[in-house]
């Protein structure tokens, strides 16, 4: 493989590692933010 070629591949794939990382810190944060609702939405149907 050309090493140019090979280069662009390393740094697509190092943004990919980061975006994967970051799409996986967001989905932690809505499931947080999920069971915040559920909580809340819980205490409003028994109150």
């Amino acid at each position: 493989m050309p090493k140019d070629v090979q280069l662009q591949l390393e740094v697509h794939m190092e943004q990919l590692i980061k975006l994967t990382a970051l799409l996986h810190q967001r989905l932690a944060e809505a499931e947080r933010e999920l069971s915040e609702l559920k909580a809340i939405f819980c205490s409003v149907q028994k109150g």
